[in-house]
């Protein structure tokens, strides 16, 4: 969408820009809806107890995530603000991709199907399943975090770049290839049903410093840039009064600092989780250790006293 005709000055202006209408919208509205019918057929079904209520809330956040991403403010501005555009890539990438996940929705989409085709795709979930191999496949780390840091390097080609800004079919494409590649990238560390993630709290460590290198370089190219690289914007309007170098240096900070910042929360939690784990490996090896010293102790103290 583009706001030829006014020009935003104000956090109001900004924040009442949305984009009601396109294919990310229809498809955005019919996957929530699918979701939400499924999630209410199986909680009711299972009297509320199949899907744990924080689940339930990742799900809903996830998609009012998405939405605001495709339909808000981001995407109304995507044509004439770097910095709108990847927020929305931020945004779809990072953030609603993580949610969902976390939400573990295929179970909700499984309900929301005619139990015909739920009962005949079942065989195709279970082990050896021709859905779950190619699912464990697309999700394996040496494919997925390839095809995430290529799909992100490759749209800002600006040659790429501008295509998809100009034309509706490749932005779609743009966003869609994202979205897909970001699900097979976070797989790994959530590791939701019915491919559950095989890596230990390490190897999911090294996995997530392995993506930070490509996308913070990516992020400081864009920013560090004396020269507007992506020329789309040098003839859009200028909202805020910025100039579309000044545009393109807040979009680069915005994928170098938050982005960032969500990979080394998630770094954290796992390096937390894992320091957990061994400390109670530990406790439970020095228990099983002065037990094992007590009963000899014991039994030196019986022999001792009846020799015998």
């Amino acid at each position: 969408m583009n706001l030829d005709s006014e020009v935003a000055n104000s956090i109001g202006d900004f924040f009442s820009a949305w984009s009601l209408s396109g294919p990310q919208f229809i498809i955005v509205v019919f996957l929530a809806a699918v979701y939400i019918v499924g999630m209410l057929r199986l909680q009711v079904r299972s009297g509320w107890q199949a899907i744990p209520i924080r689940k339930v809330i990742y799900g809903i956040a996830g998609y009012t995530v998405l939405f605001f991403a495709v339909a808000g403010p981001p995407e109304a501005f995507s044509e004439d603000m770097f910095f709108a555009h990847m927020t929305q890539h931020i945004l779809i990438a990072m953030v609603a991709s993580v949610l969902l996940l976390a939400a573990t929705p295929m179970a909700a989409y499984l309900w929301a199907m005619p139990e015909t085709v739920r009962v005949g795709l079942a065989p195709s979930l279970a082990e050896h399943g021709w859905l779950r191999n190619i699912n464990a496949t697309l999700t394996n780390p040496k494919f997925a975090l390839p095809a995430f840091v290529l799909t992100l390097w490759g749209w800002h080609i600006p040659e790429a770049y501008s295509l998809a800004v100009r034309n509706d079919i490749a932005h779609l494409a743009m966003h869609l290839s994202m979205f897909a590649t970001s699900m097979l990238f976070w797989w790994p560390i959530i590791g939701p049903p019915p491919v559950r993630s095989q890596l230990t709290d390490p190897q999911r460590i090294i996995y997530l410093i392995l993506v930070v290198t490509p996308t913070a370089v990516l992020a400081a190219i864009i920013t560090l840039s004396n020269t507007v690289i992506y020329t789309t914007y040098i003839d859009t309007p200028q909202h805020f009064t910025l100039t579309p170098t000044e545009d393109q240096r807040i979009g680069g900070l915005l994928m170098w600092i938050p982005g960032n910042i969500i990979y080394l929360a998630t770094l954290t939690t796992l390096f937390l989780r894992w320091f957990a784990q061994e400390d109670r490996k530990n406790r439970r090896y020095r228990l099983n250790r002065d037990q094992i010293e007590a009963t000899r102790r014991r039994i030196r103290e019986l022999n001792e006293k009846d020799p015998d």
